[in-house]
């Protein structure tokens, strides 16, 4: 029996999501919460090997830039006051984000700003995250490798979902559509 389209699509969903959840439980220095930020990401950019690219370049740019912005403030570099101080930062921070989406690399402005706004979620709800050591050490507590990884494996999942929808779905040129359609879709996962 061969499912459509969305059902393969949303049955696919639940068993990664599921595995997702299970193994990052076991995870602690990882996010699930960032996990699923880059499944959407990916999904979101189109899902094929080239949206993998550049979300996750994008996602990584967004998390480097918000660190930077912690760093800046973190070691009072501006003579402000540090709500002041990171309010001018991050204006500039996205400036600069826009600015770069020139680069096809980081065209997907949307995902930049995910992992911008996930590094600093991390960052101002983490106990001592945003303190110098944490932020310069080479453990998980440092955001760009916790909050970067984390995304990444929910690109993965992106990819994991979209491949397994296709084998639920009884594809084997296309792939099950993740927005509730359910045409036969013009290309498979991963090719662009």
């Amino acid at each position: 029996m061969r499912l459509s389209s969305l059902s393969a699509s949303a049955l696919a969903a639940a068993l990664v999501a599921a595995a997702a959840v299970l193994a990052f439980s076991q995870l602690p220095t990882l996010f699930v919460w960032a996990a699923f930020i880059g499944w959407a990401s990916y999904d979101q950019s189109g899902a094929t090997a080239q949206a993998a690219r550049r979300s996750s370049a994008a996602l990584l740019f967004g998390v480097l830039m918000a660190w930077l912005v912690a760093m800046i403030v973190a070691v009072r570099l501006l003579p402000l006051n540090t709500p002041i101080a990171t309010a001018v930062v991050a204006g500039i921070a996205s400036f600069l984000i826009v600015q770069a989406s020139r680069a096809a690399l980081f065209s997907v402005v949307p995902a930049t700003f995910y992992g911008f706004a996930s590094t600093f979620a991390y960052l101002s709800l983490s106990t001592g995250r945003l303190a110098i050591e944490a932020m310069t050490s080479t453990s998980w507590a440092n955001a760009l490798l916790s909050v970067s990884v984390s995304l990444l494996i929910g690109t993965g999942l992106g990819i994991a979902h979209s491949r397994l929808a296709c084998v639920l779905a009884g594809y084997r040129g296309g792939s099950a559509r993740l927005g509730g359609s359910n045409s036969t879709p013009a290309s498979a996962p991963g090719e662009t």
